[in-house]
């Protein structure tokens, strides 16, 4: 049973390594995204993680600076606590700082995300309004082989015999 085990160990790690080359293409080249290959949810998405997550620190900053500041105007504490530094803190006002924190980054990534919106929203109606203004008539053009016949309503000019004006 021991020997199956360890077999089926060994085949299960080792199998992960056999050269992939053969279901490769010849190129290794790595292709670029188009443009069209996420979704737009997926892509807001991302933009909204990327937004909220990359303002915490700040936020964390802004957060200190101002319950500090609020807790000193109660007469709670004697100065504003370093924002990198906050030892001077209790568990629980680290507690409410950090749900601050986290609440302040999403709250961004939502203003960022409905700013996106609005702008979008406001290009596609301008794209409307400038299609609508065109207005452009489409004919189909039909081939044709044979050139039609078009009757003159010019009368030929006959020339002078005398051969003056």
């Amino acid at each position: 049973m021991k020997r199956f085990l360890c077999f089926l160990l060994i085949f299960s790690v080792f199998s992960t390594f056999v050269p992939q080359s053969a279901y490769c293409e010849e190129s290794t080249e790595p292709e670029p995204y188009e443009k069209e290959e996420f979704p737009q949810w997926a892509l807001d998405l991302r933009r909204f993680e990327i937004v909220s997550l990359g303002s915490i620190p700040f936020a964390m900053i802004g957060v200190t600076i101002a319950y500090g500041a609020i807790e000193v105007n109660r007469g709670n504490m004697d100065s504003i606590p370093n924002p990198l530094n906050p030892s001077s803190l209790d568990e629980g006002e680290q507690l409410k700082i950090l749900g601050l924190t986290v609440c302040t980054g999403l709250a961004i990534g939502l203003v960022d995300y409905t700013v996106n919106l609005i702008i979008r929203h406001n290009k596609k109606k301008r794209l409307e309004r400038i299609n609508a203004a065109k207005q452009v008539n489409v004919v189909p053009f039909v081939e044709n082989t044979e050139p039609e016949e078009v009757e003159s309503e010019v009368q030929p000019v006959e020339e002078d015999s005398e051969g003056g004006n």
